[in-house]
């Protein structure tokens, strides 16, 4: 598009009173020295430069850009347009106002030719996109932000290793704030002081001081470090308590903004929250540990140690029956020995396989349950059998069900049962999963088992409920006992 104008007209006597000087948007008049010819009311009221001040000479370029490269390079386009008949379209800059400020205009810009297609000037008109850009900064700030603390999270949610956590955010919190070093200390409770957990690019003497780490740290508050400035320090917190110090390295020369602190404070509190969590869950192992301990203790003194304490009484007595010459009664309390030894091994062999069970894998039910017979009840002297049909493929959470309560109900047959047989039969007919365990023991009353809460049947209820299945169990002295999980696949 050109627009075709008299030389007289480029002097500013025609178009541009009535056009130029009338629209609503930033409009100038420039020959080809650059010389401002037109500068039109909008011109004035964005830039704040009046007419009088910028018409017949080209210090207005000088003024706009006081950035000697940004200039040159205006000026090498505007000589573009004016010696290559070309066109300037939505070309941004920003520009240094009358009254200091800076403002992001838009420019269209189009070569005057006169009657003899000679290029005399240009003209351009400018937008002020100025409130656009700070919104478009804006909401790429937010973005960001949430970008960065979204990153945070998924990293605090995902790790399980305290140590990857603090190294990794670090990283993000370092690009996201555009720092080159860094360093996380955490409150150690034992040596009583700040240890560095996680750095980057800061070794040695670089760190922030000791002091100034315990300040922020007592403080709670963000904290720059004491001239020179050189560190952004905030508390890292959960629940009220600090629980350590995130600092950044901070370019001297840049101003450190609110939202940026902001921004590095909610990163603080989200890692709190993680350091928080990891310390809950290091405790939780802890007294996890220590009620597996005590429930090891229980066992070992309600079957174990009740055994092999039954065990001497029973060779103290056959010494003694030895010594007067019974031998009958002797051979009698050398079988209950043997056969109290052989009980006190299968407790022990329980025992060993409950405190490192073999871990359950999806799609390997039958399997799983091979492996338990074989470790467990044949190497305790029992004969265990697995009877198995073709099986449709089960959910993941299915198969876990059935397989826990099959282990619940092999662990009662073996501690109470008094049994030398078992056996586990699976099977699925009609749409429906069958599961019994059955044994050849002494049996047991399910009403006073029950009464008793032994957890062992309470846990095969619950587990079958969930499931949406039915469990039945029978239990004679005549006949044993039979565990029965029946579970429809419907659904």
């Amino acid at each position: 598009m050109q627009l075709e104008l008299h030389r007289s007209t480029i002097l500013g006597q025609y178009y541009a009173e009535t056009l130029i000087q009338r629209i609503n948007v930033w409009g100038n008049v420039c020959d080809r020295d650059l010389n401002i010819l037109v500068w039109n009311p909008t011109a004035e009221r964005t830039s704040g430069y009046l007419c009088e001040e910028v018409i017949g000479h080209s210090r207005i370029w000088d003024w706009l850009y006081p950035d000697i490269d940004q200039r040159n390079s205006i000026k090498r386009m505007a000589s573009q347009v004016l010696v290559e008949d070309g066109i300037i379209h939505e070309l941004e800059t920003q520009i240094a106002c009358k009254d200091s400020s800076v403002k992001t205009i838009a420019w269209y810009s189009v070569p005057l030719i006169d009657q003899n297609d000679l290029i005399q000037g240009f003209i351009t008109f400018g937008y002020d996109v100025t409130d656009r850009k700070i919104a478009e900064r804006a909401l790429q700030k937010a973005h960001n932000d949430l970008h960065v603390l979204y990153e945070i999270a998924s990293l605090t949610s995902e790790i399980k290793d305290l140590d990857l956590i603090l190294e990794r955010s670090l990283q993000r919190i370092l690009v996201a704030l555009r720092s080159t070093g860094g360093v996380i200390h955490l409150w150690d409770e034992q040596c009583g002081q700040m240890v560095a957990k996680a750095t980057h690019e800061i070794e040695g003497s670089d760190l922030p001081e000791g002091q100034f780490v315990r300040h922020v740290y007592d403080l709670g508050q963000p904290c720059f470090s004491p001239p020179p400035e050189r560190f952004l320090s905030v508390p890292m917190r959960a629940k009220g308590q600090v629980h350590g110090v995130i600092t950044v390295l901070i370019d001297q020369r840049a101003q450190v903004s609110h939202d940026e602190i902001a921004l590095l404070t909610s990163i603080a509190d989200q890692i709190g929250i993680a350091i928080e969590n990891a310390h809950l869950y290091e405790q939780s192992k802890q007294l996890a540990i220590s009620e597996d301990r005590r429930q090891l203790a229980r066992d070992l003194h309600d079957s174990v140690t009740q055994s092999l304490y039954s065990l001497t009484l029973f060779a103290e007595a056959g010494q003694r029956l030895m010594r007067v010459g019974d031998h009958d009664r002797v051979e009698k309390y050398l079988e209950r020995l043997g056969k109290t030894a052989q009980d006190a091994l299968r407790e022990m062999r329980l025992l060993l396989y409950e405190l490192r069970p073999l871990a359950f894998q999806s799609g390997k039910l039958i399997e799983a349950l091979q492996q338990r017979l074989d470790a467990v009840e044949r190497r305790s002297g029992l004969s265990a059998h697995l009877i198995t049909s073709a099986l449709p493929p089960l959910p993941p959470k299915l198969e876990e069900g059935i397989y826990y309560v099959a282990l619940e109900a092999l662990n009662n047959a073996l501690k109470h049962s008094r049994t030398s047989v078992v056996s586990v039969a699976l099977s699925a007919e009609d749409e429906t999963i069958l599961l019994q365990v059955s044994d050849h023991g002494i049996g047991f009353s399910l009403a006073e088992a029950e009464r008793g809460g032994g957890i062992g049947l309470s846990n095969m209820h619950e587990r079958a409920q969930e499931l949406g299945g039915e469990l039945c169990i029978d239990s004679s002295a005549s006949e044993g006992t039979k565990v029965s999980f029946r579970l429809p696949l419907e659904g």
